[in-house]
């Protein structure tokens, strides 16, 4: 059974893990070392995508097998390249597919926004077929 590595900024909900189960049939759920984490999410601004972050990353994923599935999010370029490594290696990448709820309130002259992101679905990442 398909294995789902989770390399996201937190922890799935149970919505997240109960659709893993349903459609990808995952039984397990590997989350990244700590180490790994505190990398991923704070990605250097910087000109160039720091290859040791990478090499990482592509460490911890090579107990994966195809078919598993890998939820990515982040650094926009470093996603791409986590998400390629995927693709070319037979897992399955996906993000999370959010709606997002606006709550605003007034008290006086003071106004309060408070956004809510809704799991929706995982939405498959794929190549371009032009």
């Amino acid at each position: 059974m398909p294995k789902a590595f989770c390399l996201l900024n937190h922890q799935l909900t149970q919505n997240q893990i109960k659709e893993l189960k349903e459609k990808f049939s995952v039984l397990e759920i590997v989350y990244p070392p700590e180490e790994n984490s505190k990398l991923w999410f704070q990605i250097p601004a910087t000109k160039t995508i720091d290859r040791t972050i990478i090499k990482k990353i592509t460490d911890w994923l090579s107990s994966a097998e195809a078919k598993d599935v890998l939820i990515v999010k982040g650094d926009f370029a470093s996603t791409f390249i986590i998400v390629d490594f995927a693709l070319k290696n037979g897992l399955i990448p996906v993000c999370t597919t959010t709606k997002h709820v606006a709550k605003e309130s007034r008290q006086g002259k003071t106004v309060k926004q408070e956004y809510i992101f809704e799991h929706v679905c995982f939405r498959k990442y794929e190549y371009f077929e032009g």
